[in-house]
């Protein structure tokens, strides 16, 4: 109760109380003295009334009297004070001179206004030091991601807290890695645990900082399916108590090196020790040629048969060790996807700044694989001896798509140069370059030639192959389609799951695996199979769309034409896919211990269940559905689909039906589904559980009527 009415509340309770006695002299009087009670009556009621009117507006003026010196200005001071707490910190509290609070008014605005300063003050810090550590995630994350050995940060429990891209590219996983997730489910145990041994032995030993290598340790690991040998070094994370709070680990693929390595032992054994039998074979026929005169000529003959032979084994042999050298130095050397329309340019700008050549870019620019510094130098060596030998000063250059390259064809009129004269210019060095590599080095690395050709139309060329781009071209988005039916299954999402603690925790702290499934046709209980499954990963309440699974799945039927007009998926698009007994285990493994969310769940997840026997695999994890829960919290609507229920919540859609495209748009709702789900009442996984099953309920007795 505030000091208003509670001052009222007194006031009145006192002129109640002064009323109440004097109405109880006059009763006594008139009991008491009833001889004389109504003349005594009379006189009391006239003075007694007169005092309880005194009284009363004593009391009337005593209320008005505090209301304005002390219950008014201590009303007013309450709500200026909430009002800075809770809205306007700039908020002034304005009293009038009325009062009788002392220095309290004046000390109160004085403590507000230094409030308001210490938190605007407060706020800028905090802005401040926000914009500085988002500058930092910036450039953490830059450095990270550009890096070219794979890191990973976990906790002492093994669970991952951070990983670059390299990481996630270098372990050949599809989607298996991810925040909060067991290292061990992508890296192999015991090579990691011995290394993390070590390390907290030298720790516990002060021994950690000992030896210049002492703060890491070195270790080769393999990917949980074995497809590859990782080198890497782990080291601590320490707390400022010097105490292990994690370790982090960096790694780099070395399976390709160490296949090189045990190449080059291959050829430098088969140039030694497996060319030293022929060799020997033919220096002895050789010598006994040139020593022997007493042969006759069938002797004679036999002996050069022997050399004939031993020379052409041997030419056959070199021949295959230097094409396997030349296979073994090209893998090594930096080879990318580059656009030709940026390496003609900076070729262009390059030559008309040195020499003033004019190279005109033409035709359509194409994708190819390539070191572009190295083609970039070859080129300027190349047209700068074409420009001097055949005098022109301009040129054309464009990349033409074949089969299996696209080719670099520089243009100009007049006549070709030879190819001798081409081929003289490959063994001279190009500068700016490492280990002063020569022109016919760069075109051995690109597994390569030049051409010399000459047109019919007086124009001559010199035509470079090089093998097309590693990306594929861009998909174009679909067709807008229309949305798919819904269905309800009410029995799969009623069976009971015993949730435990899982159940007691918040709904953010919880990691969940958003999936959509794509079909030949609605009716899984009659044949329909599964032809795509896609699933996003949400951890602490952000849509991690790093760690997406997306695969297209051979359903091993025919798709109706009148279910890839829902989703856009031919058969010839799942040709050579593989079936649903190979992809349904790895979506299970990236699901994990996630919690399950798809919107009309029911329908996706029967096509899973009717699967688990066959692809050995169980979905026994709790399942939210974003369709059931758009009822709980708008019953007032019957329009629950996804395009309408992504509308109401604001999230865009893209790539609509589509399983990845669906199970984007379905993350995007959830994450904006928590908030609202916490506002009415809904803040644990049993509450979502439980509000998701009383649609169910309500759904099911509907059926019933």
């Amino acid at each position: 109760m505030g000091p208003r009415p509670f001052l009222i509340l007194c006031c009145a309770a006192l002129a109640a109380a002064a009323l109440l006695a004097v109405a109880a002299g006059v009763w006594l009087i008139y009991v008491n003295l009833p001889e004389h009670g109504s003349e005594i009556a009379s006189i009391v009621i006239v003075y007694g009334g007169g005092i309880a009117f005194l009284l009363v507006a004593f009391v009337a003026l005593l209320w008005g009297y505090l209301d304005q010196a002390l219950a008014r200005p201590i009303a007013i001071i309450t709500r200026g004070i909430q009002q800075v707490i809770h809205a306007n910190p700039d908020h002034r509290i304005v009293i009038d001179d009325v009062h009788h609070l002392g220095a309290l008014p004046a000390a109160v605005s004085e403590l507000v206004r230094q409030l308001a300063s210490a938190r605007r003050d407060t706020a800028a810090a905090i802005a401040r030091a926000t914009v500085d550590l988002e500058s930092q995630k910036t450039q953490l994350a830059t450095v990270l991601r550009d890096l070219h050995e794979g890191v990973i940060v976990c906790n002492l429990n093994h669970r991952i807290l951070l990983y670059n891209y390299r990481a996630r590219q270098l372990l050949r996983i599809g989607g298996e890695i991810g925040l909060d997730r067991s290292l061990f489910d992508v890296l192999a145990r015991e090579p990691i645990l011995h290394a993390f041994r070590r390390l907290t032995t030298r720790l516990a030993q002060g021994r950690y900082e000992s030896q210049g290598d002492g703060s890491w340790v070195s270790f080769l690991g393999t990917p949980v399916d074995g497809g590859a040998t990782l080198e890497g070094r782990l080291s601590l994370v320490l707390s400022g108590e010097a105490a292990p709070t994690g370790y982090v680990i960096s790694f780099e693929d070395r399976t390709d090196a160490l296949a090189a390595l045990a190449v080059r032992d291959r050829l430098l054994r088969a140039a030694t020790e497996d060319l030293r039998r022929p060799v020997a074979n033919l220096h002895a026929a050789v010598e006994i040629l040139g020593e022997s005169q007493s042969l006759d000529s069938k002797e004679r003959s036999q002996f050069l048969q022997v050399a004939l032979n031993e020379s052409r084994d041997i030419c056959r042999s070199l021949d295959i060790i230097a094409s396997e050298y030349k296979d073994l130095i090209t893998g090594y050397w930096p080879i990318s996807d580059i656009h030709s329309s940026n390496l003609f340019y900076n070729l262009a700008r390059r030559l008309r700044e040195q020499y003033g050549f004019a190279l005109a870019v033409t035709g359509m620019p194409r994708w190819l694989r390539g070191d572009s510094y190295s083609l970039i130098l070859l080129l300027d060596r190349l047209i700068g001896h074409i420009a001097a030998e055949v005098g022109i000063s301009a040129a054309d250059i464009e990349a033409l798509a074949g089969d299996r390259h696209v080719y670099i064809d520089v243009i100009w009129p007049g006549p070709a140069v030879g190819a001798s004269r081409l081929h003289g210019w490959l063994d001279a060095p190009l500068e700016a370059t490492a280990g002063d590599i020569t022109l016919r080095d760069v075109l051995d690395r690109h597994q390569t030639d030049l051409w010399s050709l000459t047109g019919s139309d007086g124009f001559a060329r010199l035509r470079l192959p090089l093998p097309c781009a590693a990306r594929p071209a861009a998909d174009g988005e679909p067709s807008p389609l229309p949305a798919r039916p819904e269905f309800y299954d009410f029995a799969l999402l009623k069976q009971p799951v015993a949730l435990g603690d899982l159940g007691r925790r918040s709904l953010r702290s919880l990691n969940y695996v958003v999936f959509d499934c794509e079909t030949t046709g609605l009716a899984p209980s009659a044949g329909d199979e599964v032809v795509a499954i896609a699933g996003v990963r949400i951890v602490n309440g952000r849509i991690l769309t790093g760690e997406q699974f997306e695969r297209l799945v051979d359903p091993r039927r025919s798709i109706p034409a009148s279910s890839t007009r829902f989703h856009g998926i031919t058969a010839e698009m799942v040709r050579d896919k593989p079936p649903l007994t190979v992809v349904l285990p790895q979506f299970r493994a990236f699901v994990g211990d996630a919690v399950l969310v798809a919107h009309n769940a029911a329908f996706d997840l029967k096509f899973l269940k009717l699967k688990e026997a066959e692809c050995g695999v169980s979905f026994d994890m709790p399942v939210l559905d974003t369709l059931l829960l758009s009822v709980f919290l708008h019953d007032h609507t019957d329009q629950h689909s996804l395009d309408a229920v992504a509308q109401r919540f604001g999230v865009p859609i893209e790539r609509r039906h589509t399983a990845p495209g669906d199970a984007l748009v379905t993350a995007g709702i959830f994450v904006k589904m928590l908030d609202v789900l916490v506002a009415r009442g809904v803040g644990t996984l049993n509450e979502a559980m439980a509000a998701g099953k009383s649609v169910v309920d309500v759904r099911t007795r509907q059926a019933v009527f």
